[in-house]
């Protein structure tokens, strides 16, 4: 089917205005052949040159439909996905009807795409447009509690886990100070034990003053009874030496000493 559209200031040689016809109905596979090379050549946004540099018999509004719904190469085939069910009910209930808009948050799906899902699998079953908003919004809601729920139990258990960590360390750190401690109080022990020593300290200066005066008396009268002993050794050595001399004949001594005490000795029995 094709439609004419007048070209104003063009007037042909019979004084008729000349008419640019342009075609209606379903895509061929030839003219999306031509769409796709111009569009690969001269690139998106240039849709009413397509006409004139492409040989289409397209409008430029019709070129931009074809290509952003159907010719696009990183479009999404297939049904949309729960997933992105849910993300088309999340932005509508936060945008309504703007359609554009939320196709920039599903790549590969077009506005028209999104919209003719939103007509076909919500409206009509809603009772009213601001039921579905509210069910949307619901749905949303309940969403960002769960999200914040789970972020609180993680820096609760982040916490926990820190918390143990410090106690750890705290109850180390007791049981080395404990340790250390107990390794000196057994050195002092041990060094005492070494160094005590055996006798009973004096209770007063006078006691100190006495044991003193007797130990110099003791010692006095050791050394008495040591000179009385060397004096009484001497005098038994030399009488035995004389009566020893007298057994064998012979009175002679080695010194004039010993004679007199010899003589002394034996005067009495001549």
């Amino acid at each position: 089917m094709y439609w004419g559209k007048v070209l104003g200031g063009q007037i042909g040689g019979g004084g008729v205005m000349e008419e640019e016809v342009w075609r209606k109905g379903p895509w061929t596979a030839e003219e999306d052949r031509l769409l796709v090379e111009y569009v690969r050549l001269h690139g998106e946004g240039r849709w009413n040159s397509v006409s004139r540099l492409a040989g289409l018999k397209r409008n430029g509004k019709s070129c931009r439909l074809r290509w952003v719904n159907y010719l696009r190469p990183d479009l999404k085939r297939g049904q949309i996905t729960p997933q992105e069910e849910s993300i088309i009910l999340e932005l509508h209930a936060r945008w309504g009807n703007r359609w554009s808009t939320i196709a920039r948050s599903l790549p590969g799906r077009t506005d028209n795409e999104i919209k003719n899902y939103w007509r076909t699998h919500f409206k009509k079953k809603a009772k009213s447009p601001s039921d579905a908003a509210e069910k949307a919004r619901n749905r949303v809601l309940r969403k960002q509690q769960f999200q914040q729920q789970q972020f609180q139990q993680q820096q609760l258990l982040q916490q926990q886990q820190l918390l143990q960590q410090q106690q750890q360390q705290y109850q180390a750190q007791q049981q080395l100070q404990f340790n250390f401690d107990m390794k000196g109080i057994m050195a002092l022990l041990e060094d005492n034990n070494t160094c005590r020593a055996p006798y009973a300290a004096p209770q007063s200066r006078h006691e100190m003053i006495n044991m003193q005066q007797n130990t110099t008396e003791e010692q006095g009268f050791s050394y008495s009874m040591l000179n009385a002993n060397l004096s009484e050794t001497s005098s038994e050595e030399t009488f035995l030496d004389g009566l020893w001399n007298l057994d064998h004949g012979n009175f002679t001594v080695a010194n004039s000493a010993s004679k007199v005490g010899l003589y002394n000795l034996v005067a009495p029995f001549c």
